[in-house]
């Protein structure tokens, strides 16, 4: 019987165990740099696009925000043109574990006189790396948040596209953006 009970018990805190979501702290650069055209409600579509991979996770994932970058897992950073880059990720070591810097060039204001197009586009492109983050590799399929233009495609429909289901800023957060297969990739990354 103390066999059964202490088997029982194993397996109970096995379980539990295996339940407990992955955890990790994020930092969002605060937008005072002007050359990197952020915007103040920036910061914003980034958590967004955190919450965004958290829900996809189906509880696998949390996600919290830190003040200080040094107790960051992943860094967001606002990159400004002269950089170079639309969006980059790089990978640290953090605490013992994969972690990220992460780089996005916020568009201009307004793209076209379309302020929801310019958002969009800030946020997607925060999805995408924090994807890379997350482990996530690059894609060939439109309709992927991980998309690479790499392989060719219309940059304008690509944003376009999600642009068309937005009403409000608000829906951007409404609005994952990723697609069946973006949250498949992200499930067999945490199975292993």
């Amino acid at each position: 019987m103390i066999g059964l009970r202490a088997l029982a018990l194993g397996l109970t805190a096995s379980f539990l165990l295996a339940a407990a979501p992955q955890k990790y702290t994020y930092w969002v650069q605060p937008c005072t740099d002007a050359a990197s055209m952020c915007q103040p409600d920036d910061p914003q579509l980034a958590a967004w696009a955190f919450e965004a991979w958290q829900r996809a996770s189906g509880g696998e994932l949390e996600f919290t925000p830190v003040k200080d970058r040094e107790h960051a897992r992943i860094r967001l950073y606002w990159a400004s043109a002269e950089q170079g880059m639309y969006g980059e990720t790089r990978p640290m070591v953090f605490e013992g574990h994969l972690g990220a810097e992460v780089y996005v060039r916020p568009s201009p204001l307004p793209v076209n006189g379309d302020r929801l197009l310019r958002d969009a586009i800030v946020y997607l492109t925060c999805l995408h790396e924090s994807g890379h983050a997350l482990g996530l590799a690059h894609t060939a399929v439109f309709a992927d948040i991980m998309y690479s233009f790499q392989y060719g495609g219309d940059f304008n429909e690509y944003f376009g596209r999600y642009r068309r289901k937005l009403e409000t800023r608000g829906d951007i957060a409404k609005n994952s953006g990723m697609s069946a297969a973006d949250r498949a990739r992200l499930l067999e990354i945490l199975k292993n």
